[in-house]
C-alpha cells in the first residue's frame, strides 16, 4: 500500500465513523494522523473536508480549545458551498464555551452562506437571538427557516417561535405556534407541554383579572381617578 493509499484508507474510515455515537475520539485519532501525514502543499476536497470533520469531532469530545483553530482553518480551506456548515460549528462552539454574543457573527455567516437553501442555520441563529433576549429577531429567523424547504424540522421552528412569543407575552400568537408545531409533529412532547402550560397560564391570568375586578372599593377608586 502506498502512502497515498494509506491516507485514503484513514480518511475513509474516519468519515465512516464520524457521526456514530461515542466515536468522536476515534475520529480525532484517525484524522489527527491524517492531517499530520498529509502533504501540506496538496489540496483536495477530502483534505479540506478532513479539517471540518476533525474540528467537529474535537468539539464532540469537549476539546473546544483545540477545536477552535482547527475549525477556523477548515473555514478558510472550505469551498464556498461548505462554509455555512463550518461557520455554524464555530458559532455553536463559541456559544457553548465563550459567549452567545461572540457567536452572533458566525451564526450570521452560516445563514449568509447557506441560508437561501437550508432552513437549519436560521433555527440556530434564531436560538442565538433568543438567548440574547432579542426575541423579534429570533422570530424573524424562525419564519425564514419555515419558508425554506430543505433541511429544517419545521415543528421545531414553530415551537421555538412560540417560546419567543410567550416571552413577549403575546399569548395568542404563542398558542398558534404551539398548535402548528403539533399539527406537523403530533408526538412533539415539548409542544404539548408548552400548549398545556399556556392554557393553564391563560386560565390563571383570567382568574386574576376576575378577582381584581370584583375587589370591594375597586370601582370607587377607579371612578375617583
Amino acid at each position: 500500500m502506498t502512502g497515498k493509499d494509506a491516507l485514503e484508507a484513514i480518511y475513509r474510515l474516519a468519515a465512516k465513523e464520524f457521526g456514530k455515537e461515542e466515536h468522536d475520539a476515534q475520529v480525532v485519532e484517525l484524522l489527527g494522523q491524517y492531517l499530520e501525514l498529509h502533504p501540506k502543499h496538496v489540496f483536495s476536497s477530502r483534505h479540506r473536508h478532513a479539517w471540518t470533520l476533525f474540528g467537529d469531532a474535537l468539539l464532540g469530545i469537549g476539546r473546544a480549545r483545540e477545536a477552535f483553530p482547527i475549525l477556523m482553518t477548515a473555514f478558510e480551506k472550505a469551498p464556498e458551498q461548505s462554509r455555512g456548515h463550518v461557520a455554524s460549528s464555530i458559532a455553536r462552539l463559541l456559544e457553548e464555551y465563550v459567549s452567545p454574543r461572540q457567536a452572533k457573527k458566525w451564526h450570521k455567516a452560516a445563514t449568509d452562506y447557506c441560508g437561501r437553501h437550508e432552513g437549519w442555520p436560521w433555527v440556530f441563529r434564531g436560538a442565538n437571538f433568543a438567548v440574547l433576549g432579542e426575541f423579534r429577531k429570533a422570530i424573524a429567523c424562525y419564519e425564514r427557516a419555515i419558508e425554506v424547504d430543505r433541511a429544517c424540522d419545521k415543528d421545531e421552528a414553530w415551537l421555538n417561535m412560540g417560546y419567543c412569543y410567550r416571552a413577549l407575552r403575546e399569548y395568542e400568537n404563542a398558542l398558534l405556534c404551539f398548535e402548528q408545531a403539533l399539527s406537523l409533529e403530533p408526538c412533539n412532547k415539548p409542544a404539548k407541554t408548552a400548549l398545556h402550560a399556556l392554557n393553564d397560564l391563560a386560565a390563571t391570568l383570567s382568574g386574576l383579572e376576575s378577582a381584581a375586578a370584583s375587589e370591594p372599593g375597586r370601582e370607587a377608586v377607579t371612578e375617583s381617578l
